[in-house]
């Protein structure tokens, strides 16, 4: 049997009934090149070895204890039999041109451009042919692994994702940086296209939403250590001009936590409001984090 085209990588996390959803999408692609879909399992524990998807004929499943995104991911490189890599999300939902439009772009890019899919954020799944949703992705993230494909060699040569980004955030613009400083550029694979599902916010969901900003500051504080240029600095909102604007909007770093209970309620009954204001209300949780990883690095040095 030749070697596929492309090899599409998915990795998931405890996501059994959002992957069933994504797999159905990439298993139901129109004009796309030969592909395997290689689902590296990070630890789940849901039963997502039982879907049925996973025995379609292009689809490989690869199970290993839970390391963190960076490692599952690396996996995904090992693994991959493909001339190209194309990431997917297993909460992204693509339309039937998704590989299709990848492999375009990066068949005429050849090594010296990666492309980067239009990536759309829903509160819930749509139907991938027809989502009734408009079409919009305002992100300028460089290699956002939501929806991404580049050559696979290169992604080995580049060293792949850095292992220290244990948790959530950052790994992904990190290992962009070193592949823009390579020479690849970013070109927009406009048919390939991916819903991105992002529940619609819930009361519950705070304590989640908290964690997972502390993990990015955590992160930031990684990438600050790698890279310690003032565009990180900047990405990451460790200036002075970022650290003014928290401490007024927090109250002199009094309102982030007194301000939970009336605001809990509001959003409760706001919640596409939550969706957008809570991302910036919560970046104080990160932000402390990072600045206290950062004491210490100093303190240790």
């Amino acid at each position: 049997m030749s070697e596929p085209e492309l090899s599409v990588v998915v990795i998931t996390y405890n996501r059994a009934a959002m992957l069933a959803r994504c797999l159905d999408a990439l298993l139901d692609q129109e004009g796309a090149p030969s592909h395997e879909i290689l689902v590296i399992d990070d630890g789940s524990t849901d039963g997502t070895e039982e879907l049925p998807q996973l025995r379609a004929p292009c689809v490989r499943h690869a199970w290993a204890p839970n390391a963190g995104r960076s490692a599952a991911r690396n996996r995904g490189i090992t693994e991959a039999a493909g001339t190209w890599l194309v990431y997917v999300d297993s909460d992204v939902l693509v339309t039937p041109g998704f590989l299709r439009g990848h492999a375009d772009i990066l068949r005429r890019a050849g090594e010296t451009a990666f492309s980067q899919g239009i990536s759309v954020d829903v509160p819930y799944p749509v139907a991938p042919r027809n989502p009734g949703v408009p079409v919009r992705d305002p992100s300028r993230a460089y290699f956002d692994t939501k929806n991404v494909g580049v050559a696979t060699h290169i992604l080995r040569e580049a060293g792949g994702f850095d292992p220290a980004f244990t948790e959530y955030g950052w790994e992904d613009l990190e290992l962009g940086m070193r592949l823009r400083d390579l020479g690849l550029q970013q070109q927009r694979a406009r048919e390939a296209i991916g819903f991105h599902v992002h529940p619609a916010y819930r009361p519950e969901d705070l304590p989640r939403w908290i964690e997972t900003e502390a993990q990015r500051g955590r992160m930031a504080a990684v990438f600050l250590a790698r890279r310690p240029t003032w565009e990180v600095r900047l990405m990451t909102g460790m200036t002075p001009a970022h650290r003014a604007l928290e401490w007024l909007l927090t109250g002199g770093d009094r309102w982030p936590d007194a301000a939970w209970p009336w605001l809990r309620d509001w959003f409760a009954r706001h919640p596409h409001a939550a969706q957008h204001l809570l991302p910036g209300l919560l970046a104080p949780h990160g932000f402390r984090e990072t600045r206290r990883l950062l004491r210490e690095t100093r303190h240790n040095s």
